[in-house]
């Protein structure tokens, strides 16, 4: 049902490309685009956001709920990559964002995809929450956030969430996804660099420029005399992470009991695999009896709470991997990984031998040097 929809046609993949050129990344630095960094920025906007939402995202959504007949709302909705992925399945979307070039780049998107059951709407990030009230008297059966809380203040992201729980129907579902854990130890989603999203804004900025990754670290060394909270903002918008200190805020002390996925479900691992880091920070939440759902100790978050009157019985999450974060386990696993290459290359080594053995050019030789040997073997 979902693969007869992933992008794959060269023609309309041209067409989306052109289209997002002369929208979203028109004043994109054109020397930037040409760079690799800058290449796969335009892949991952044209087809892998929409084709992984469509892969990983959907059908995860759709394991709690029917999407025939649903509205959806979308906050942060960009290019309409993972808005168009839903488009196929839900009744209506309504998407927002604060970018005029971004959505000027999904309605092309949406056009050339013949897509015609979503509103855009551009909105002003201070606006966003009067609008959503304005604009959505009857609720909405899901809400999506999209790798968008990230970018957010933390004033406007608690709003949002706190409103998005207030929109939902009955039983309806708060989407969260693609969205970089706080409390990891690297900044995988923007610097690349360890540690650094956890550090103040002045200190971050000042460290900003050891980042190699392209058009990140050089713009940061005009802000060292900003005001703190215009810091934090320009931070905030590149992207920093988001914990579970924020869905406590926003939800309440037990929004655990509202989890209904926690990123631990086969759709999200074949899309985020299970890494050292996290299992070192699951560790962690369960030897410290943490009262903190294990959704939260995975690197990038995607979690899904169900809207309802009451608090839910004991959610019957899915159950994360076994743990190897055994210092003696994860090593052993990196000494096996070494050992299974060398023996790979000894198999290709004594294959490549053999080869030359059997080969008529070897054994040519062989004959026209048996002499030689036999006349040096009598003189020693």
């Amino acid at each position: 049902m979902y693969e007869q929809h992933i992008l794959n046609d060269s023609g309309t993949l041209r067409q989306i490309e052109e289209a997002l050129l002369a929208t979203y990344f028109k004043n994109y630095d054109q020397d930037f685009l040409q760079t690799e960094t800058g290449q796969e920025d335009i892949k991952a906007n044209v087809f892998r956001r929409y084709n992984n939402a469509l892969a990983h995202v959907v059908p995860w959504v759709a394991r709690q709920i029917d999407l025939r007949g649903k509205t959806l709302v979308e906050i942060g909705s960009g290019t309409g990559s993972s808005t168009a992925a839903f488009a196929h399945f839900v009744e209506k979307i309504d998407g927002y964002d604060i970018d005029a070039q971004a959505l000027a780049g999904a309605q092309a998107r949406l056009e050339v995809m013949g897509l015609n059951n979503v509103a855009l709407h551009l909105v002003a990030a201070e606006q966003l929450v009067a609008t959503l009230r304005e604009n959505h008297p009857n609720g909405a059966d899901i809400v999506l956030l999209f790798a968008v809380l990230e970018h957010q203040t933390i004033r406007e992201r608690h709003e949002t969430l706190q409103l998005c729980w207030q929109l939902l129907n009955p039983d309806g579902l708060l989407v969260v996804t693609e969205t970089p854990n706080l409390l990891c130890y690297t900044d995988l989603h923007t610097s690349e660099l360890p540690f650094l999203h956890l550090l103040p804004s002045e200190l971050y900025v000042r460290y900003a420029d050891r980042s190699l990754r392209e058009g990140f670290g050089k713009g940061f060394a005009s802000l060292d005399s900003m005001p703190t909270e215009q810091l934090d903002r320009t931070i905030m918008r590149w992207g920093r992470g988001v914990s579970f200190h924020d869905f406590e805020l926003a939800i309440g002390k037990e929004h655990g009991k509202y989890l209904v996925a926690n990123g631990f479900e086969p759709e999200i691992l074949t899309w985020f695999d299970v890494s050292l880091e996290e299992e070192l920070l699951r560790h962690y939440f369960l030897t410290k009896k943490l009262d903190v759902p294990l959704a939260f100790s995975r690197v990038v978050l995607n979690v899904i709470y169900k809207k309802s009157e009451r608090l839910l019985p004991e959610p019957e999450l899915a159950s994360a991997p076994e743990s190897i974060f055994v210092a003696d386990k994860y090593l052993l696993r990196e000494q096996n990984f070494v050992i299974n290459r060398l023996n790979e290359q000894l198999t290709a080594a004594e294959k490549h031998l053999n080869e030359v053995l059997a080969s008529k050019r070897w054994r040519i030789g062989n004959l026209i040097a048996a002499p030689y040997r036999k006349l040096k073997a009598l003189l020693s």
